[in-house]
């Protein structure tokens, strides 16, 4: 039996279902964008793992802001394209960075004053002092698994096997240890 892909009527009922951390609405966001935006980066200069990171942290960026209400239900917004943008910018900033500087050139076409996300640099340096402290008081096994997924960067498969798990029940548990940290983030 084949597990049936996820679907919604209206972006409203996508918002709302997000709205209620339903699995469904995640793996829909998973379904419908994370192909696209691997390509995406690929044709940028990056890797399998640097689409799956720049996918992951850009998805947790749109998750707090949906948890913390500065991301509002638009209704001429396609949720995914928002999603989508969240992700684009984490790439197109790691590609500035000078980690890359040598390894890729910044394309031609971003131009960084149009960026309004800008001014959110300060905001962001905040949120990344307060998931330190959110992770801190997280269970050893959820903290071990996020590093190990955001900040080591190693792929589910060999987290899976560090932990001796399946590859599927180390991608829920990475989602569910990610759920607890968005409960245990302490927005401004």
């Amino acid at each position: 039996m084949s597990a049936r892909k996820p679907t919604f009527d209206s972006q409203l009922d996508l918002y709302q279902a997000l709205m209620r951390r339903e699995s469904q609405a995640y793996d829909y966001i998973y379904d419908q964008i994370l192909g696209s935006f691997c390509q995406w980066v690929y044709q940028r200069n990056g890797t399998q793992k640097d689409a799956e990171d720049a996918f992951q942290r850009g998805l947790l960026n749109f998750f707090l802001n949906l948890e913390t209400g500065k991301y509002q239900f638009q209704a001429s917004a396609k949720i995914t394209s928002v999603v989508f943008d969240y992700c684009k910018k984490i790439w197109l900033n790691e590609l500035a960075s000078s980690r890359f500087q040598t390894r890729a050139t910044l394309p031609t076409f971003y131009d960084a004053a149009d960026d309004t996300d800008l001014q959110n640099d300060l905001e962001r340096s905040e949120v990344v002092d307060r998931v330190k402290v959110a992770m801190q008081q997280l269970k050893e096994d959820c903290r071990r698994l996020l590093h190990w997924f955001y900040v080591d960067e190693l792929p589910l498969r060999e987290i899976a096997d560090k932990l001796g798990m399946k590859e599927s029940s180390t991608k829920q548990k990475r989602f569910d240890c990610a759920e607890k940290l968005k409960k245990q983030y302490v927005a401004p």
